[in-house]
């Protein structure tokens, strides 16, 4: 089994403190979507490792 590189991407994530849809670094290895560790909301400050990816930029 081969393994996957980390593919690190610009995207949109769900914070589940404020609320509200902010920009963060995302990682996509296969098919496996999260948000890269570490990382804060830039609105309220919490913290993103659990955040809901909303929204990748890819091109049609």
């Amino acid at each position: 089994m081969k393994a996957l590189l980390a593919n690190q991407t610009e995207g949109h994530v769900h914070c589940p403190m404020c609320t509200h849809t902010v920009p963060a670094e995302i990682e996509v290895k296969g098919k496996l979507v999260r948000t890269a560790p570490g990382q804060t909301c830039a609105r309220c400050g919490s913290s993103l490792d659990v955040a809901v990816v909303v929204q990748i930029p890819e091109a049609a």
